[in-house]
C-alpha cells in the first residue's frame, strides 16, 4: 500500500508540473499585455522548465515500468493586481512544489524505494535554485515599487 501511495504520487508530480507550466503562461501572457516582454518572456521560460520537469517525471516512470495516469492540471489563474502578485504567486508556487517533492523524497527513504529517491534528490536540488529565483524577482520587484523606471529595469534585466 505504501509503494501504490508513493507511485500515486510521482503520477500526481506529473500533473502538479504541467500545472505549473499553464500557471507561469498565464502570467506571462498578462505580463506580455502589460507590456512588460522581458517579464513575460522569463515566464515563458519557467513554463519550459516546468514542462521539462514533468516528461523528466514521464520519463523516469516508463524506465521503473510504472503507469502514469494523466490529470488535467485545475485551470491556471488569468488576471492579476499587478507584476508584483505575480512574483508572490510564482513564489507560493514554487514553495508548495517544493513541499510536495520533498514529500515524495520522504515517502521513497520511508518504504526503501532507492531509485524514486535517487531521482527525486535531482527535483529537490532544482526547487532549491527555483526558490532562490522566486525570491529574488520578488524582492526586486517589491524594491522597484511603483517606479516605472526601475520596473522596466527589472524587465530589461529579466529578458536576458
Amino acid at each position: 500500500m505504501a509503494n501504490e501511495d508513493l507511485y500515486a504520487a510521482v503520477n500526481d508530480q506529473i500533473t502538479h508540473e504541467l500545472g505549473a507550466e499553464m500557471q507561469y503562461l498565464s502570467m506571462s501572457f498578462w505580463l506580455e499585455r502589460e507590456n512588460l516582454h522581458g517579464m513575460a518572456n522569463w515566464f515563458r521560460k519557467q513554463a519550459f522548465e516546468e514542462h521539462e520537469h514533468a516528461m523528466k517525471i514521464v520519463s523516469f516512470m516508463n524506465e521503473w515500468d510504472l503507469p502514469i495516469t494523466l490529470k488535467s492540471p485545475p485551470n491556471p489563474v488569468t488576471e492579476f493586481e499587478s507584476p508584483q502578485a505575480i512574483f508572490e504567486a510564482a513564489l507560493a508556487h514554487e514553495q508548495k512544489v517544493t513541499s510536495e517533492i520533498n514529500n515524495i523524497f520522504s515517502m521513497a527513504r520511508e518504504a526503501s524505494i532507492w531509485h524514486i529517491e535517487v531521482a527525486f534528490q535531482w527535483f529537490i536540488t532544482e526547487q532549491v535554485e527555483e526558490e532562490v529565483n522566486a525570491r529574488d524577482n520578488l524582492a526586486k520587484i517589491k524594491m522597484a515599487g511603483d517606479n516605472p523606471a526601475a520596473i522596466f529595469e527589472l524587465d530589461r534585466h529579466l529578458s536576458a
